[in-house]
């Protein structure tokens, strides 16, 4: 209900009519058996960031729980806070269907206060996984659990050819926040994240959405541990590297820990705004270099159980990893790889990657059932029909193929990540398209949200409005793509880490060629996308491609020197991949 402009003037009746309410609501609370302790947010402290209280004496009860966790015992209490939280999960294509309707509410609180104006301002939603590759929807992949995200595609797009610029967690969350690519918000250094910094976070999506007056938040992984997301946003709840956490002595898997803070978020703002919040879940990523089968993931027992009778097949039907492996060049075979380290922490035998696939499919389930849940919380309030909501993640995972595990190289499983958008805006023929055609990438989103707001990007900003794909935007007779055709190629990068343990290199994308250059070692591939797929096969040498291997490496070299930026200095010396809650992880580990 809306209220009055004068709250002096509130009658009997409506005093009577609100106390009717609320006890009719309590009954309804008490028969319907809830833990109105577990649901009730506002009565949470604020002590963490302003998310939901982490509780002084955590890491006693963390090491308690991580200990039962790893085993994957089944203790009642557990599985009955789990059984109370799976009532908003979702059961069926049906139940996530309902969500998604029309753009509609029959919630009495609507408290849209933008949505009359023909090219008003949208709200943004941007849920955004980690380690997420682009085939692991249930759109995609029957084995998989994903009915809400599937059902989300239905009422909008998905776009099969999406694709990140840089294949690791920071930097390409850098990218995200940029609209730039690593070349230039160079965020090489996880201690070093220039974008972040002074004028450069002026820069970023989110900031000029808050400087043009939305409420905006952050929630889950931001890995840049300096303590500054108190001022990079109006809402900000901080966590990862574990796959469950206590709050308030609750123990919550971190999905589920990002729909509670989502809850909170959208009770606290301000009516009179729109909202940005972008909500970072960890899982699916691995936690730690375990080597017992699947002990990297850690999923409730119950969304475990979904994929126990399941069989996942391997990456190839006719060779093993280690043959896959075997094609990989030698300058890339070595034990000191990141790729092969992993890989034999996670996949070496079947029942590794039985175990770590059933793990990760589950982890990818929750995560599709608290989504369903934000966005459930969202049309609650009145704002499904003014909310953009864009899925999508930092990067691919290779899940044993070429014999790798990670991200990294410039190889299809890591540089390929999901991106669905609902939008209300969009046209009825365009509602349920799958685009297989068009390279959008993970340098787009910013100028998509910027766009979506009515703002113009930031002259800095290098990526495209992917709204254009779908909106016709119409001037002088023309469409934004009569007026200015959509990319057919595209540049990815990634800068030396530390060459023996993960390599640097770039390549140029097309539909029919991939071409690869190892910038340190010197080394060049060509894949035939065409007719290789699954890359396979190096034709660098073959003298049919000889034409097309001079004209792509020329027109690399080109994107590159067009690319360059001057230098920004940083004080980190060391890469490293610590995070600052260490003493959590050795916990775990015991």
């Amino acid at each position: 209900m809306r209220q009055s402009e004068d709250r002096g003037r509130g009658s009997f009746a409506h005093v009577f009519l609100l106390l009717g309410l609320c006890s009719t609501l309590i009954i309804f609370a008490v028969h319907s058996n809830i833990n109105l302790v577990r649901i009730d947010l506002q009565s949470y402290s604020i002590s963490f960031g302003d998310g939901l209280a982490k509780d002084s004496n955590d890491d006693d009860v963390v090491a308690d729980m991580n200990k039962a966790i790893r085993k994957h015992e089944k203790d009642a209490n557990v599985q009955s806070e789990e059984e109370e939280e799976d009532d908003d999960n979702v059961k069926t294509a049906a139940d996530a269907q309902e969500i998604i309707s029309e753009g509609k509410t029959n919630d009495e609180d609507d408290d849209t206060d933008n949505v009359d104006s023909e090219h008003r301002k949208m709200n943004v939603l941007l849920l955004y996984p980690d380690d997420w590759r682009w085939d692991e929807l249930g759109a995609e992949n029957p084995l998989i659990k994903t009915p809400f995200l599937d059902s989300l595609a239905k009422k909008g797009m998905r776009f099969r050819q999406n694709a990140v610029t840089t294949a690791i967690c920071w930097q390409s969350r850098a990218t995200l926040f940029s609209g730039q690519w690593a070349s230039r918000h160079q965020s090489i250094k996880l201690k070093c994240p220039h974008f972040t910094k002074g004028e450069k976070w002026n820069q970023t999506w989110s900031q000029m959405l808050r400087n043009d007056g939305y409420f905006t938040g952050h929630i889950g992984k931001w890995q840049y541990w300096n303590n500054d997301l108190k001022q990079r946003f109006d809402y900000h709840d901080g966590f990862e590297g574990r796959h469950w956490y206590t709050r308030n002595k609750q123990l919550y898997t971190g999905d589920e820990l990002a729909k509670l803070s989502a809850i909170e978020f959208l009770k606290k703002r301000p009516k009179d705004k729109n909202f940005a919040l972008s909500i970072a879940f960890y899982p699916p990523k691995p936690v730690g270099s375990d080597r017992e089968p699947g002990k990297q993931w850690m999923p409730k027992n119950e969304t475990r159980a979904m994929y126990d009778n399941v069989t996942i097949p391997e990456p190839y039907q006719n060779m093993t990893h280690t043959e896959a492996y075997k094609l990989l060049p030698k300058y890339l075979r070595s034990t000191r790889t990141a790729g092969e380290k992993r890989w034999y922490e996670r996949y070496r035998t079947s029942e590794h990657y039985q175990e770590a696939m059933k793990n990760i499919y589950a982890l990818i389930s929750q995560v599709d059932e608290s989504s369903k849940g934000i966005v459930e919380e969202i049309e609650k309030h009145g704002l499904l029909n003014n909310t953009l909501i864009v899925v999508s993640a930092d990067n691919g995972m290779f899940h044993g193929a070429h014999g790798l595990a990670g991200k990294w190289y410039p190889y299809q499983e890591s540089i390929r990540v999901p991106l669905i958008i609902y939008d209300p805006r969009m046209p009825k023929d365009k509602i349920g398209v799958v685009d297989d055609e068009h390279f959008t990438l993970s340098v787009d989103l910013a100028e998509t949200f910027l766009g979506a707001a009515g703002l113009k990007p930031h002259p800095r900003m290098q990526g495209r409005d992917i709204s254009d794909l779908y909106l016709p935007k119409l001037k002088d007779g023309k469409t934004s793509l009569e007026r200015k055709p959509w990319r057919d190629e595209f540049f990815y990068e990634f800068d030396i880490l530390d060459e023996g343990f993960i390599p640097a290199s770039n390549a140029l994308v097309r539909r029919k060629h991939k071409f690869i250059h190892w910038v340190n070692k010197k080394k060049y591939q060509l894949f035939d996308m065409e007719k290789d797929p699954l890359e396979l096969h190096d034709v660098i040498d073959d003298p049919d491609y000889k034409e097309i291997v001079d004209e792509m490496k020329q027109k690399l070299e080109e994107i590159k020197k067009e690319m360059q930026e001057p230098k920004l200095e940083c004080a980190a010396q060391n890469f490293n991949f610590i995070q600052p809650k260490e003493e959590d992880d050795k916990k775990e580990k015991k």
